[in-house]
């Protein structure tokens, strides 16, 4: 053959078979592959290569092909395939073999001999120094990163206090700073008069305010905040200030009112500017209002500038529900019976249901007019209350019946003394009645005996 040196003999290259393994066949290979090469001398090599068993001289010499007891060259168009077979079998027979040698005397595989060296703390810095990470180095490197993270948040909180502090002081700016003057933006919409007459009104004063606007009123007082300023002796200085609502009011004022005149004066209007007098006391400083109170006061606010129609002609307000008695008793019979603020109320309420439906019914006890109010859930109800009510006579005394109002109040305080004459009153009542209780129970205790004597 051609593509071979020398082919061996037929019973020299045979596959050799351990005891009790059949001979592979060309129609039934056989089933276990073994998985390293057999060498059968010192150039040729076999292996079991897709049912088949294939060898070769050396490393480049040519496939040749186990068939019918004879080895043959492998065909030109299966070459390439079977040789990249046989290529990647001797790799993992390599990587298998890795860690093992033959053994000729033992006939198998064993592990190959190797130098272990003990794993101690020199081992460990000697490895540490040649390949480890310098960790001292990267902690002392974070320290500085987290020291120089916290100085900076420090100096951040330390700052905004600062700012906070100069925000209540109203220092706002440098410049603001040297003058006193404080910046309240958009905070206050506020108009400073001047030469203003000395013989004006607050009120006077409000009606030619209000103008150019709606007049701020106070969060707390509810009263307008329109102020004419006064001297240490109560006189009048003889200008003035006035906050809007809208912002708008403070440019519609400086414009229109002026230079206007005002009781034969011409008066001065300009925006106004806030300066702080003395240092900042904290002790001065209102107290905050709460979500609430701050959302009531906008509404209120809101409802100012609510368009509302006009009122009916036959309009009538709620306190026309409510009818004033008076002359109803004195404070002398109070002063006596102390429960009789609890029996007027129960007759006036029972009375009173003739007329309509009682919701309410309020003794003012330390009222000198002997005042009784009885609240109807109509008008209709309370002017039939008022027709029959008003001129009765009740124990000697002529009662008066009227519709209330809505602003005069009737609650009267009780000094100290009052309140210690009534509570020794109604001590002296539940005495009293204590007494007439045990009275009347003894009064039943001899009526019992009685009985008790005329069945024996």
């Amino acid at each position: 053959m051609n593509a071979t040196k020398n082919p061996p003999k037929m019973s020299d290259f045979v596959p050799e078979t351990e005891e009790n393994e059949e001979e592979p066949m060309e129609t039934k290979p056989e089933s276990k592959k073994p998985v390293e090469a057999v060498v059968v001398d010192q150039n040729f090599s076999r292996r079991f290569l897709n049912n088949k068993w294939y060898g070769k001289y050396g490393e480049d010499g040519a496939l040749l092909e186990h068939l019918s007891n004879d080895w043959v060259p492998v065909a030109e168009d299966e070459q390439e395939f079977l040789s990249q077979l046989w290529f990647e079998q001797e790799e993992q027979e390599k990587n298998a073999h890795k860690h093992y040698d033959w053994d000729e005397e033992k006939k198998e595989w064993v592990p190959k001999p190797t130098t272990s060296e003990e794993v101690n703390e020199d081992f460990i810095a000697e490895y540490q120094a040649n390949y480890g990470v310098q960790y001292d180095d990267i902690y002392k490197k974070m320290d500085e990163e987290l020291q120089e993270k916290a100085a900076k948040a420090q100096k951040e909180v330390e700052e905004k206090k600062e700012q906070k502090k100069r925000k209540k002081q109203g220092l706002h700016t440098e410049e603001a700073k040297k003058e006193g003057w404080i910046d309240l933006g958009d905070k206050v919409h506020a108009v400073y008069v001047s030469n203003l007459p000395t013989n004006i009104t607050d009120d006077e004063f409000q009606e030619f305010m209000s103008k150019c606007g709606v007049i701020q009123p106070d969060i707390r007082t509810n009263k307008p905040k329109c102020k004419l300023y006064r001297d240490e002796q109560g006189e009048l200085k003889g200008d003035g200030r006035c906050c809007y609502i809208k912002k708008e009011s403070v440019e519609l004022a400086c414009n229109i009112l002026d230079g206007s005149m005002l009781l034969g004066k011409e008066v001065k209007v300009e925006e106004a500017h806030f300066e702080m007098k003395g240092d900042f006391d904290p002790s001065r400083k209102r107290k905050k209002l709460t979500a609430t109170q701050k959302k009531r006061y906008m509404e209120q606010q809101n409802k100012l500038f609510e368009w509302t129609p006009d009122k009916p002609r036959n309009y009538r307000p709620k306190s026309d529900c409510t009818v004033i008695v008076k002359n109803l008793f004195t404070l002398e019979m109070m002063a006596k019976n102390a429960a009789l603020m609890l029996d007027l109320k129960e007759e006036m309420s029972e009375s009173c249901q003739k007329y309509g439906t009682v919701k309410k019914v309020v003794v003012y006890d330390n009222h000198p007019d002997g005042v009784v109010s009885v609240t109807f859930p109509t008008t209709e109800e309370s002017d039939m209350a008022v027709k029959y009510l008003n001129g009765r006579v009740v124990d000697g005394r002529k009662l008066t019946a009227e519709l209330w109002d809505g602003k005069t109040k009737y609650k009267i305080q009780e000094t100290e003394e009052d309140e210690e004459r009534r509570r020794k009153e109604f001590e002296k009542f539940i005495e009293g009645k204590s007494d007439q209780n045990g009275d009347d129970d003894d009064d039943e205790k001899e009526d019992s005996e009685k009985e008790d004597d005329g069945e024996e």
